[in-house]
């Protein structure tokens, strides 16, 4: 059975109902506030508790960095693009949607899973070879997000960009070579944001599918960002001019946290 790790990326599973089995800490849960939370959630759902030896806890989740508390999970049960479409149509918005063009970094993937929920985006596509999956690694690096957005996994990216177009959609590359800017996305419409692999970005055939090819200029000595900076950047600037169109926008909105 998965194990997951950290204290809001267990919190998040308990909230959202995914199917925890079981949770364990690594130290009493009454020393801590945050642990204390945790375990009143899991006996609420009637989840087993246990408190184990850190060292337990390290063996288990291969890593220490579980900040005490680990959980037995269900597996990841991934969305399918109907899924992705529908919640877009249910919340009566044009597709807000992220494809991930063969990223392999788990923080990458983990990020930009995090600035997608945060955001409003319907959700994120990831092809099913050459890329990473759902792993606890990916979930501690969304900090709990990717058990608010819907996540999909598909034998073919390339056919699925292709798919979303026929339904209006606008496929977006980032490149580090695009020629277009990114206000000139219309931001209003149905959109799906392609970011590409570490290093070699977008793949040719992944290029030849989208409609703009967005470059992100800078003026320092750097010559790109990295695929998730590059993609929250892309997807914040959606956000903002949807968000100021349509008058729904806040600057106290939200506060970053770790």
């Amino acid at each position: 059975m998965p194990i997951i790790w950290g204290r809001r990326v267990v919190t998040e599973a308990l909230r959202s109902q995914r199917g925890v089995r079981r949770v364990m800490f690594g130290a009493a849960p009454t020393t801590d506030a945050a642990l204390a939370d945790i375990e009143r959630i899991a006996r609420s759902d009637r989840v087993q508790v246990q408190v184990l030896e850190r060292r337990a806890l390290d063996r288990i989740a291969n890593t220490d960095h579980h900040q005490n508390v680990i959980a037995e999970v269900v597996e990841f049960k991934y969305a399918s693009i109907d899924d992705i479409i529908a919640v877009s149509a249910e919340r009566n918005e044009p597709s807000l949607i992220v494809a991930l063009d063969h990223v392999q970094d788990p923080r990458n993937f983990g990020t930009l899973i995090r600035t997608a929920e945060a955001v409003g985006a319907h959700g994120v596509i990831i092809p099913r070879d050459r890329a990473v999956a759902v792993t606890p690694g990916v979930e501690k690096a969304s900090s709990g997000a990717i058990e608010h957005i819907a996540i999909a996994e598909v034998t073919n990216l390339n056919r699925c960009l292709d798919d979303l177009k026929k339904q209006g959609v606008w496929i977006v590359g980032l490149d580090a070579e695009g020629s277009d800017r990114l206000e000139t996305i219309a931001a209003d419409g149905p959109l799906c944001l392609v970011v590409g692999a570490e290093g070699t970005g977008l793949s040719r055939l992944a290029r030849e599918k989208c409609d703009l090819l967005i470059r992100l200029p800078t003026i320092g000595k750097v010559a790109s960002l990295n695929a998730a900076v590059a993609g929250s950047i892309a997807l914040y600037d959606i956000y903002r001019r949807r968000a100021r169109a349509d008058g729904t926008i806040t600057l106290d909105a939200g506060v970053a946290q770790g």
